[in-house]
């Protein structure tokens, strides 16, 4: 990354930004540890202030902020009121005028929203008189008059519906109701009823109406006659409504024809409009010139700059490095791996994104989480179905969109696990049929184990020497040479390795006097590192919350460290124990099988075996090599308290498909 930092008349302003904005490589969040300033741009202000330059009455740009939600919620009412999808046409007209752009689409919204609003309002009432024949339709064969059951004067009426639950409610109720109830049919909504109860009671039948959420129906003060008379009334009311909703309707169809390029170019340069204040929230002004600062990939700054001199006479473009700004400012992230490892970057920001100064670990991951699936769910036929499923995920998923990544992985612990499918033999389980390349874990049970921690030490050695390197580049000479992830810890690990080993093998290489020394040594080097640092380099110990405190905490950290130096060890049997495990989930299933009464069946058991294989222990390998790369390895050299590189761009990655 570099910091691009551009001077230029305020006039410029909306044109130099609008450039920037096209070009979609600028990142102009702000990721400073200086707490002085709300944008990037401000903090190098003040950084300059400081240092005594004159840069004039420089402050941040104040402006008058569009209302974009409401623009784009109009946009989206339009969009789906004439049936069109909203895109971003990158081809547009970049003289636009805001306020005309702003005023049409108003205009716009003005025409349609009414005939909207009143397609729905028709809509809603063809509905609820649809809803009025299905439940009246009941009483045609009572021959009962519609105005004369309104005029009682006595005796009130309900007509309504009750789910089917309710019902059984108001079934068990019926001797506390002063009321008449009639079930008088049923429907998709549940059980329909008309309900007579005498005036006097009406406040004790509706609230005994409401417990039960009696879905009442209105009958309209203009309809009267017998409930056939009523029903034709209703059907004819219907069709009028229908045919106005439909006449509106063509209406909107004539719209969307003129309307639609025109709602395409007005999205876009709304689109547009919005990222350029985005990007005017990180710009100070004086009276004259204003002053605007971003990140830029190292690749592209040069292509900018060139542009942009080109373009505007009166500019200049300053570029400088990370390592020139200082440690205050914290450039964004932005991963680069080839196509192999690049969907486990998905894997890496789930725990956190790279610090700037910190070795992506993408490849690392990558590489160890293939090897780990692959020896704790190695099978030929199994690793095959998971590449089918990650080709099918990846094939139905968008570009740039998780669902994509997660197939891509998917497809590749798949060709791990078909891989060492081969090394051990294995085939749907059965050890039969193919050759093990390698070895078969359960016939080699120590040799897996034993492996396997072995290959977890060396991913923990490795881990080490990443994380002794990101101390050195971030500058932390103190953990660097003393911490329990720095060279002290490493030393402490390695003779700690060799004491265990030696033991086990019952030979001496190094004498035990010796290891036990340096332990003892890197333990003491661990408990007095700050001491020791200010020794070396000759500087003031510095104990935040006082001696004590410091080494109390010390000596716990130093249990702490011995534990879990031992633990993330041990902790990659479970490498070899999985191994073994999915071979033995497969011989239960197998010896189920052939105690089974007929081939039919013992194939179904097979069948279903393999599945329940593939779905439950796959899941849980998947989660267990994850703990792996997390706790046991992350914990070691990872930081992942950066912050991703988000430029401001014109069309989002996302559209890009």
């Amino acid at each position: 990354m570099k910091m691009l930092n551009i001077v230029s008349p305020v006039e410029n302003l909306h044109s130099v930004l609008e450039d920037l904005v096209i070009d979609g490589s600028v990142h102009i969040q702000n990721y400073t540890k200086s707490n002085s300033s709300d944008t990037l741009t401000m903090y190098k202000v003040s950084e300059a202030m400081e240092d005594s330059i004159d840069i004039g009455s420089m402050q941040k740009l104040r402006f008058e902020k569009t209302d974009f939600k409401d623009l784009f919620e109009k946009l989206t009412f339009i969009a789906d009121s004439i049936d069109m999808e909203l895109r971003t046409d990158s081809d547009i007209d970049r003289d636009y005028d805001f306020e005309k752009i702003t005023s049409r689409l108003n205009s716009m919204y003005g025409v349609i929203a009414p005939i909207k609003m009143k397609m729905e309002n028709m809509k809603k009432s063809i509905q609820e008189k649809e809803y009025f024949l299905e439940n009246i339709s009941f009483l045609d064969s009572a021959d009962i008059d519609i105005s004369e059951i309104r005029e009682m004067k006595h005796i009130n009426y309900h007509i309504g519906t009750l789910t089917r639950e309710n019902r059984i409610k108001l079934r068990d109720n019926y001797e506390n109701i002063s009321a008449i109830v009639l079930h008088i049919g049923s429907s998709e909504d549940g059980e329909s009823y008309l309900i007579f109860s005498p005036a006097k009671y009406e406040e004790e039948t509706a609230k005994i109406l409401r417990s039960l959420n009696f879905k009442e129906i209105d009958i309209p003060d203009d309809i009267n006659g017998n409930v056939s008379e009523v029903s034709k009334t209703v059907r004819e009311q219907i069709q009028k409504l229908e045919k106005v909703h439909d006449e509106y309707g063509e209406v909107i169809k004539t719209i969307n024809q003129s309307y639609k390029e025109e709602i395409t170019r007005i999205y876009s340069e709304i689109q547009l409009e919005e990222k350029i204040e985005q990007m005017k929230e990180n710009a100070a002004v004086t009276n004259n010139f204003f002053y605007f600062t971003g990140w830029v990939p190292e690749g592209s700054i040069q292509k900018i700059r060139d542009f942009l001199e080109s373009k505007y006479k009166d500019i200049i473009t300053v570029s400088e490095n990370p390592e020139e700004i200082g440690s205050e400012v914290i450039p964004p992230t932005k991963l680069k791996n080839n196509w192999v490892i690049s969907p486990f970057e998905l894997l890496v920001n789930m725990y956190g994104v790279p610090n700037y100064n910190e070795v992506d670990p993408t490849l690392f991951l990558g590489v160890t989480y293939l090897i780990l699936f692959g020896a704790m769910f190695g099978d030929v036929g199994q690793g095959l179905v998971l590449v089918l499923a990650g080709f099918l995920l990846r094939r139905k998923s968008k570009k740039g969109t998780d669902g994509r990544d997660y197939g891509e992985i998917l497809f590749r612990i798949g060709m791990s696990s078909t891989f060492f499918g081969f090394m051990y033999g294995s085939i749907f389980g059965d050890e039969e049929v193919l050759p093990a390349l390698i070895v078969r874990p359960l016939e080699n049970i120590n040799f897996v184990l034993y492996s396997a921690i072995a290959f977890g030490v060396i991913l923990l050695l490795i881990s080490f020497g990443i994380s002794i390197y990101n101390l050195k580049r971030e500058g932390d000479i103190k953990e660097c040479l003393f911490g329990r992830n720095g060279l002290t810890g490493l030393v402490f690990y390695v003779s700690l390795l060799s004491f265990g080993l030696q033991m086990l093998l019952g030979a001496v290489l190094i004498p035990n006097a010796v290891l036990a020394v340096i332990m003892i040594a890197s333990l003491a080097a661990l408990l007095f590192k700050t001491p020791l640092y200010s020794i070396i380099f000759k500087e003031e110990a510095h104990y935040e919350e006082g001696k004590g405190t410091y080494y109390i905490e010390g000596g716990f950290d130093l249990i702490e460290t011995i534990l879990s130096l031992l633990s993330n060890s041990i902790s990659f049997i479970r490498i070899g124990a999985f191994a073994l495990n999915h071979v033995g989930l497969f011989l239960a299933f197998s010896t189920m099988a052939k105690i089974a009464n007929s081939p039919f069946m013992g194939m179904a058991i097979l069948v279903l075996g393999n599945i329940i294989i593939i779905g439950l222990e796959g899941l849980i390998v998947l989660i267990q090599g994850l703990r792996l790369e997390y706790y046991e390895l992350f914990s070691k050299y990872f930081k992942g308290d950066g912050k991703s590189y988000i430029p401001v761009k014109f069309i989002e990655e996302a559209e890009e498909i």
